[in-house]
């Protein structure tokens, strides 16, 4: 079969240059893979020689288990080097998904099989029928979940930093559009933060008698409406009733682009958590962590 499969509904929870290893492990087999952007490959897959828990009693059923136990531990190592061999090379490596049924998992996950690097990396552990591409498939279709609260976590943290920066007035944060937009072109900002919530447009209007032209902020809902008023509306320069749109663009379109002239990192903040609630509703939805302090 194809070890090589597109997994297209991950594409707006995934970015491409980000990595996360799946392991699948019961104690007859395992697969390690790799997702990646919308890519997933499996890159290996090992058996365990493990032989199936015996019914007899006595000695020799005691016997049987030690040698058993000693084989499932060896397999585990052996599990945890491929493990090892292919994700420490991975440079963008963001987390590991460990999965399988039953509790071998999590007898895996506990032991000291994996590199601690990697130890560090192990984001959830999931429950899965199957261990080969079957499994791996559970996994990808239980992923979306995993990424959110991933994402919720990387959110908190990055809206942490901005209060933190904002509360101890270190004058390397700000926010509001105009603010944001000065540091942006300025080249001062390190990470811009946007609101998912952001629902505001940037609408530019000109006169057709003597060319005046505006920009203004209008919220999405407003837009019909403010195009309405327009009507019949004199020209602040020449008072001939004359104004018209001529552009409209996304506040968060317009300063993802601004970002991107200098190389500034983007986060676009849900509005799901209490910190992003705190991003929309007290600073306007657009704030900043800046690289350096701007001179008044």
């Amino acid at each position: 079969c194809d070890s090589r499969f597109h997994t297209e509904h991950l594409q707006e929870l995934l970015r491409e240059k980000e990595a996360y290893g799946i392991i699948l492990i019961d104690a007859s087999a395992a697969t390690l893979a790799v997702l990646q952007g919308r890519r997933l490959e499996i890159v290996r897959e090992v058996t365990s020689g493990v032989p199936g828990k015996t019914r007899a009693g006595g000695q020799s059923a005691r016997r049987f288990e030690r040698l058993r136990e000693m084989r499932l531990q060896e397999y585990f190592r052996r599990v945890g080097e491929h493990a090892n061999e292919v994700f420490l090379s991975i440079e963008n490596l963001k987390g590991i998904i460990i999965g399988g049924p039953g509790p071998t998992k999590y007898d895996f996950e506990k032991g000291d099989y994996l590199n601690y690097q990697l130890k560090e990396k192990i984001i959830d552990i999931v429950d899965t029928a199957y261990v080969d591409e079957q499994g791996v498939k559970e996994v990808v279709d239980k992923a979306p979940e995993i990424m959110r609260k991933i994402r919720y976590i990387e959110e908190r943290q990055i809206m942490q930093r901005f209060l933190y920066e904002v509360g101890h007035d270190t004058g390397l944060a700000t926010y509001g559009e105009e603010a944001v937009r000065k540091a942006l072109e300025a080249g001062a900002v390190q990470t811009l933060l946007l609101s998912e919530g952001l629902d505001i447009a940037r609408v530019g209007i000109r006169c057709s008698a003597c060319g005046y032209e505006e920009q203004q902020a209008v919220r999405g809902p407003m837009l019909v409406s403010f195009e309405q008023s327009l009507v019949g509306k004199p020209c602040p320069k020449c008072k001939v009733p004359s104004l018209s749109i001529i552009d409209k663009q996304e506040l968060i379109e317009d300063f993802a682009k601004l970002a991107e002239y200098t190389s500034t990192e983007v986060e676009i903040i849900s509005d799901e958590t209490e910190e992003g609630q705190m991003l929309k509703n007290s600073f306007g939805g657009i704030a900043a962590i800046l690289r350096y302090k701007l001179q008044d």
